[in-house]
């Protein structure tokens, strides 16, 4: 997917950022009871994410080991 090419990015005020981080949290915690297409979705869903962080390096690998680490 090239960038710009994501139709449906949430964007949020500043104010909202920490209901965005509680529902992430959520998910996370949530993680392993996920069918795996969810699983699937989901991962697409936040490499696509829109965030005021642009760039973060090595996003995949730190998206993975994120929910890697849930897991265990």
């Amino acid at each position: 997917m090239a960038v710009g090419e994501y139709k449906n990015v949430l964007k949020y005020p500043s104010e909202d950022e920490c209901l965005v981080r509680r529902l992430g949290s959520a998910v996370i915690a949530s993680w392993a009871g996920l069918p795996d297409d969810v699983r699937d979705k989901l991962m697409v869903e936040a490499r696509a994410a829109w965030d005021r962080e642009f760039h973060v390096p090595h996003l995949n690998d730190r998206l993975e080991s994120l929910v890697r680490r849930r897991r265990s």
